[in-house]
């Protein structure tokens, strides 16, 4: 049965119009997909996950991710630099999530004048609109199917230190309207962020005033918000909520009842004391973080997407442990394993520790994304504005330059940041070549990890009194 908390989300969820019907058509094999985006997508994680779980769900269909993403870029910033960071990538499938700094903040200040308000906002929405239209039209031309995200949340009705900037996520609800539109006229597909992470955020303030699904800022979803995010949108794909299933019966020998994305090989063997097989699951568990935990309170994200279960009927009554491979990986009841146990977050397991294996191997790949994520906003977002021009190759010029551009940024919240992204750019500019080899690498890594392996299950009734 589906929690009562989620069960509200899914009835929020309805009343507010949003289609539960998959819209998003999975990714294949050798797709190379773009995100598109601000801040949100440039240091976020929601993709990183999306590309977790289909590395770990579909091992037989590898396909490559770029972030395209750069912080505080709107959409008409992100067709400058179209070319130059988007295009080169060859997309086939390109993913755009913008519209957070194009509801620019200024034009919902307290402070302004009313007129000024109507005024600069009609301008933010029809920059936006044409923006995107634009964008659209261009990934068109490349025979690139597109994915329109409706734009994350600016919480506004959380009680929090941050400026309330009240009216700019309404601001950004016009903007997931006009992505209705959009998509109609491109044959593109959409995923909503902004519903449901509008209706999570209503439900935990009721109790709390100041929870956000957001962060203090108001603006940038944390680790569990990005959680939520990939779960939205790989429901939107349709993906299927099994890692694998496997259904036996313990009596009379042993009969296979149902399998799912599974595979036993050989004989099951079923005495009165224990059970065993061997098998190979075409699948692995989605490794989750501990950081990430808190997203499973907004989203079911392990019983929709994350199911790897071992049930078995008419065990003798008594509690039994379980090997895997002749790892102990835990006990359980008879009556447990008749209901069916779910081992996607079992640490124990030989596949959530293959699993594992992999997210540190794309952990390596997105430090190399990183750095050429800082790269690229210092190339668009401050290299471009210097006046006049100064080449890339004359580094001492550059960090001149560099140093009288940020000066006028001095005494900004968003300075410190901007400085960091220099001094990182000065100190990786020269290897920029070497970061892109990197980045491609650890993701084929990633595709040899995640072959499926053949296991060996052991079902041990525990003698009473042990």
């Amino acid at each position: 049965m589906m929690p009562a908390f989620f069960a509200l989300l899914l009835l929020g969820l309805l009343s507010l119009g949003t289609p539960l019907e998959a819209s998003v058509p999975p990714f294949q094999h050798g797709d190379r997909v773009a995100f598109i985006g601000d801040s949100i997508t440039h240091g976020g994680r929601y993709h990183a996950d999306i590309y977790l779980y289909h590395a770990t769900r579909f091992p037989n269909r590898p396909f490559v991710v770029h972030n395209c993403g750069i912080s505080g870029d709107t959409a008409p910033g992100t067709n400058i630099r179209f070319e130059s960071d988007i295009a080169v990538h060859r997309p086939t499938v390109a993913t755009i999530m913008l519209g957070m700094n194009d509801a620019y903040g200024w034009a919902f200040d307290p402070s302004l004048a009313l007129q000024e308000k109507i005024s600069a906002q009609a301008s933010s929405y029809d920059q936006y609109t044409q923006a995107m239209n634009q964008m659209a039209r261009r990934l068109a031309k490349m025979d690139c199917r597109m994915v329109f995200i409706k734009p994350s949340i600016y919480d506004q009705t959380a009680v929090l230190d941050q400026k309330n900037l009240v009216g700019k996520n309404d601001q950004l609800g016009r903007f997931a309207e006009y992505i209705d539109e959009l998509a109609i006229k491109y044959g593109a597909s959409v995923v909503d962020f902004h519903t449901p992470m509008s209706v999570i955020n209503h439900v935990i303030q009721v109790s709390d005033p100041s929870a956000t699904i957001v962060g203090a800022d108001r603006v940038h979803p944390g680790i569990p918000g990005h959680l939520v995010m990939a779960y939205h949108f790989l429901k939107s794909q349709n993906m299927p909520p099994y890692v694998s299933a496997i259904q036996l019966d313990a009596s009379e020998g042993g009969k296979i009842l149902q399998l799912r994305n599974c595979e036993i090989h050989g004989d099951l063997v079923a005495t009165s004391n224990q059970l065993s097989f061997s098998a190979t699951e075409k699948a692995l568990p989605f490794p989750l973080s501990p950081a990430q935990l808190k997203g499973l309170d907004w989203v079911p994200f392990q019983y929709e997407l994350n199911r790897q279960v071992l049930a078995v009927d008419n065990l003798p009554r008594g509690k039994y442990e379980l090997r895997i491979d002749a790892i102990k990986v835990g006990e359980y009841s008879s009556a447990e394993l008749k209901n069916g146990i779910n081992l996607s977050a079992n640490p124990a397991t030989p596949q959530y520790q293959q699993a594992l294996q992999i997210k540190v191997l794309q952990n390596k790949q997105l430090q190399a994304t990183s750095k050429l994520r800082s790269i690229a906003l210092v190339r668009h977002s401050m290299i471009k504005k210097i006046k006049p021009a100064v080449s890339e190759k004359d580094h001492a010029a550059l960090t001149i330059a560099l140093a009288t551009h940020l000066n006028k940024s001095k005494g900004e919240p968003w300075y410190k940041y901007l400085r960091q992204q220099a001094d990182a750019y000065l100190k990786t500019i020269q290897n920029e070549d070497t970061y892109k080899q990197e980045e491609v690498q650890w993701m084929q890594k990633m595709w040899q990890q995640n072959q499926p392996s053949r296991h060996s299950w052991q079902l041990r009734k525990i003698p009473l009194g042990s």
